[in-house]
């Protein structure tokens, strides 16, 4: 076995770290650009990927060579969890987006009522929870330096990973703590999260087939060696023991779940950073996909490990790094190695960041304003921030040389997974359940997080050496029902599943206990409002009612928030207007936009005691209120009837119209339609709110229409243009679709306004007209081609029949030939006055007849000729004589029947629908196949072995001329029925099946 040297380790390491701050620095560099369109999408995806670490680049292979299967609980839980970010996590971004929310304890301080000593609690659960976790990921990095330099190890002189901490927390500080804003895009942070989430997966990846296929016979030859070995093959069978229970595969999916969305790291990644709400559904599809690329090799890299070092399963985490190595492979050590650091590394600096937020915001900056040291107060947070940073890592440095190596990577990971979890309940109710309140919130983490280090740390530092073997043995005091592993007394659970039943049980069970039995105060049910979404409670009520005095908004603002963004914000604040010209009503809605302002900078908590504090009302400022009061609610009379009057007008123009009108979210999602909209699309009112504007495109059109509308709508445009609708049943019709975008008071969007028109009569007037057009064109030239035709054809006629007639001589065959010749010039004839009959401009000589003369000769010489071939034809008039009937339809409905057939018929119907008289002609013959159907109207088209083509297109033009309608239905097989309407001038004596 060999190594890599040091110098050349060295090298690359700080390769490595100069190639990241290049990239973050690029990623600053053309922010603009990278903010824009799927590039945007792309980096939020990848860098929420940061939730794999050096646990799962190393400690996943350990856990599999260990435990089996186990490690899929960490990643099936994201997995499952992800299904629902299209609902859930969407409001989470929703909300923490309104409230200019920047971490978890900001989240739990803010929905409970801006508690400061809240904020305080999460903060110091969550960094205390997180130490392990970043301890885990030094621990990586030192034991992959260990191994790789091995004896030629710089350790002796100084620890390179301290050189490694110390230069991430450069990082984070240049990249993500310029200021105190963290809810502004950190382009340059997020670049370089995306980009070590491609390196450490293409290494994750690269060693996997290396290890498979190069340093072994493939996948079969490995998995068939473990299944060989009895001891070997459990880790591949659940329910067991030694490997892993159906109640630890609960508690760890479950704890799983919660950890992807509110460790520090996932909850700054997926929501504070998040750009756009939408890039949520990407997330939630390519996320789980990241995770199965990731955890490929898992099995067959630890099962290598374990046939390569049967003696060395406590070393299982090291597997990745040692199969490289003792097959003397430098390059894939190499890149085994980065991929990790690159894991470890991205986890770090964003955790850190989050942690060093939550400390200044909730823990040190309450102090200072309490003590009321104000001055210059942005640029002691920031230094604050910066330290904490600094400090987050320190402790993570310590922890990680302290502790002993005795627990697992995946053991320390756990820890922190269950301490973030405490945090979950109080989150997730208070996001659907009204109810919550700070104190049931207060009670429900500090018990879990007691339960946390009573159940879980003490065994940890147990198994340490830290603390006695007799607590767990005996208990404290010697009382057995409160030992750490058998709390109470429950048996049967391993460590890790009993710790996470105890602490969420508790946690949970008080949580709603105590906030079913104590009272929401004004800020509580404010705050549950603007979380929850009440309908019909004011958002903004609160329980201070002071307001800002104007005359110390720039001193505050340029105090509170950096000189730097100062005048960009008091401009954003006084929107254009100078601090004399705002009203008392201005100033009262300036002061909630200022702290949600201050809230993005220093926290809820923070911000709601600057506001009480310096947000007074004087007396000027008192008078002038209850004046303006005065006036509005005198105005407010005039204006509410006018609102109500202009509503009312406006919901009966959108009811009446016959288009179909709809509103969307600026999601696209649709939130209402008109019933015109319902009844032409056929969708119900509670169908509306599950489908976008896509949903109402053909599939053509739901890309190139579809993504148009989108873009034009977040670009603050509209979009108008011809598409193919869609209705709810799957059927498609031609509509004209206009979108506009709407906007509030500030210009910002909030959705969407369209208009689909039904197109289908104008696009099936225009069919007809062009149709016509050609038919003329068509006529024209027939007319001139049949006349041309006619001379010469009159003189080869007169010519035969002198041949014919005898008095020039000849044989008897000659003049046989000579009438046969004459025959044919008969037909052609036929065709030509056909021809010219359907070209020449026809006009009706109007008149009123009974339809039973016209039709009764016609019908009986039919009759004649069906009996001739076999054909049954008879006639159906309800109570009275046939009324109408075409010649060239009878004879068709005739031919269509082969001769002899002995079950042909043919029908002829009469009856009267409203003002139209009806004649149904209607065979059992052959039938017309569905692409010849809508060609049956052309002239010259037919479907007989010989004919003119002309018969039906004759018909149509004359029922057209009448003001009737032809319609024809047919399918092979099945015959023909021909449906013939016209105008009646009236009707003698009532049909017995029609009208009167």
């Amino acid at each position: 076995m060999s190594w890599v040297s040091q110098p050349t380790l060295l090298a690359i390491l700080l390769g490595y770290l100069v190639f990241l701050f290049l990239v973050a620095s690029a990623g600053e560099a053309f922010a603009d650009r990278l903010r824009r369109g799927r590039i945007r999408t792309i980096t939020y995806v990848l860098a929420a990927s940061v939730y794999c670490t050096a646990w799962t680049f190393y400690g996943s292979v350990g856990l599999a060579a260990n435990r089996g299967l186990e490690f899929l609980t960490i990643y099936l839980g994201p997995t499952c969890v992800a299904l629902l970010w299209p609902v859930l996590l969407r409001k989470l971004v929703r909300v923490s987006k309104e409230q200019r929310i920047t971490s978890i304890s900001d989240f739990v301080s803010s929905r409970y009522g801006k508690s400061a000593s809240l904020g305080t609690l999460v903060a110091a659960v969550t960094v205390a929870g997180m130490i392990p976790y970043i301890a885990l990921q030094l621990r990586a990095v030192s034991a992959s330096f260990t191994m790789i330099l091995h004896e030629r190890s710089v350790f002796n002189v100084f620890d390179p990973t301290l050189l490694v901490a110390v230069t991430l927390a450069l990082f984070g500080i240049l990249f993500g703590a310029r200021n105190l804003d963290f809810t502004k895009q950190q382009t340059g942070l997020m670049t370089a999260v995306a980009v070590e989430s491609v390196v450490k997966l293409v290494a994750f990846l690269a060693v996997g087939i290396y290890v498979t296929w190069g340093l072994f016979g493939g996948l079969g030859q490995i998995f068939g060696s473990i299944t060989a070995d009895p001891g070997w093959a459990r880790l591949l069978v659940l329910d067991r023991p030694e490997t892993t229970s159906y109640a630890r595969w609960a508690a760890l999916l479950l704890i799983s779940m919660m950890a992807v969305m509110f460790l520090p790291r996932q909850f700054h990644v997926l929501v504070v950073q998040n750009p756009r709400e939408r890039d949520v559904d990407a997330v939630a599809w390519s996320f789980p996909l990241y995770l199965f690329l990731m955890n490929l090799f898992v099995l067959p890299i630890a099962f290598a490990g374990l046939l390569a070092f049967p003696e060395s399963t406590a070393l299982a985490d090291s597997f990745i790094l040692r199969l490289p190595l003792a097959f003397n492979s430098h390059f894939v050590s190499v890149v085994v190695f980065l991929g990790g650091f690159s894991a470890a590394t991205a986890m770090i600096v964003v955790d850190s960041l989050a942690l060093s937020k939550m400390i200044t915001n909730d823990i040190i900056l309450p102090m200072l304003l309490r003590r009321r040291r104000t001055e210059d107060i942005y640029g002691v947070t920031l230094f604050y921030t910066r330290v904490a940073m600094l400090g987050v890592i320190a402790l993570g440095f310590a922890w990680a040389r302290m502790e002993g190596g005795q627990l697992l990577l995946v053991e320390m990971g756990v820890l922190s997974f269950v301490a973030v979890t405490q945090c979950a309940p109080a989150i997730l109710l208070g996001l659907y359940w009204r109810r919550g309140n700070r104190r049931g919130a207060t009670v429900a983490i500090s018990s879990g997080f007691l339960l946390w280090c009573y159940t879980l740390v003490i065994p940890a530092l147990v198994k340490e050496g830290l603390v006695s073997p007799s607590v767990l043995e005996q208990g404290p005091w010697g009382l057995g029902w409160l030992r750490p592993n058998a709390f109470l007394g429950l048996t049967g659970l391993d460590t890790t599943t009993h710790g996470i039943f105890w602490s969420l049980f508790v946690n949970v069970t008080l949580f709603v206990m105590v906030s079913l039995l104590t009272e929401q105060d004004a800020d509580d049910r404010s705050q549950a409002a603007a979380f929850v979404g009440a309908p019909g409670e004011d958002k903004h009520l609160g329980g201070s009612p002071a307001i800002l005095s104007a005359t110390e908004i720039d001193r505050l603002v340029h105090n509170y928030v950096g000189d730097e963004e100062a005048e960009a914000i008091v401009r954003e604040l006084f929107r254009g207007k100078s601090p004399t010209e705002l009203s008392v009503p201005e100033l009262l809605e300036l002061r909630i936009r200022f702290e949600r302002l201050l809230a993005a900078s220093l926290g809820a908590a923070a911000a709601r005691m600057i506001v009480e504090d310096h947000f007074t009302i004087s007396k000027d400022e008192a008078e002038e209120l209850v004046t303006s009061f005065q006036q509005m609610q005198q105005s407010l009379r005039l204006t509410e009837e006018e609102v109500r009057r202009g509503e009312r007008l406006l919901a009966s123009v959108v009811q009446s119209v016959d288009d179909c009108i709809f509103t969307t979210r600026v999601d696209g999602r649709l939130m209402t339609m008109n019933p015109a909209g319902q009844r032409l699309l056929g969708y119900r009112e509670r169908r509306i709110g599950k489908i976008g504007i896509q949903d109402l495109l053909g599939a053509d059109d739901r890309g190139r229409a579809g993504r148009a509308v989108a873009r034009a709508v977040e670009a603050g445009q509209g979009w108008s243009g011809q598409v193919t609708a869609r209705t709810a049943k799957g059927q498609f019709f031609p509509a004209h679709l206009s979108v506009r975008c709407i906007l509030d008071a500030d210009a910002h969007i909030i959705g969407s306004v369209g208009v689909l028109r039904d197109l289908t009569e104008q696009v099936e007037t225009q069919r007809r007209l062009i149709q016509r057009e050609k038919l003329a064109s068509l006529g024209e030239m027939a007319a001139g081609v049949a006349h041309e035709i006619r001379n010469p054809l009159g003189g080869i006629k007169m010519a035969t029949r002198l041949l014919s007639s005898g008095e020039l001589g000849g044989s008897a065959l000659s003049h046989e030939m000579a009438r046969t010749i004459l025959s044919g010039i008969a037909e052609i004839e036929h065709i030509i006055n056909s021809l010219l009959d359907f070209t020449r401009d026809t006009k009706l000589e109007r008149g009123d007849y009974e339809l039973a003369r016209i039709l009764d000769p016609v019908v009986e010489l039919a009759a004649a000729e069906g009996r001739a071939r076999g054909v049954e034809v008879m006639a159906v008039a309800d109570g009275q004589k046939l009324r109408q009937v075409f010649t060239n339809v009878m004879k068709n409905a005739l031919e269509a029947i082969p001769p002899g057939r002995a079950d042909g018929r043919v029908v002829v119907n009469l009856f009267v629908e409203e003002d139209r008289a009806v004649v149904e002609v209607g065979d059992n013959g052959m039938g017309i196949v569905p692409e010849d159907r809508d060609k049956i109207f052309l002239p010259f088209f037919t479907t007989k072995p010989s004919g003119t083509g002309l018969g039906m297109a004759i018909v149509k033009k004359i029922v057209d001329l009448h003001n009737g309608d032809i319609v024809l239905e047919s399918s092979p097989g099945r015959g023909t029925r021909v449906h013939i309407s016209l105008p009646v001038a009236g009707i003698v004596q009532p049909l017995a099946g029609g009208g009167s």
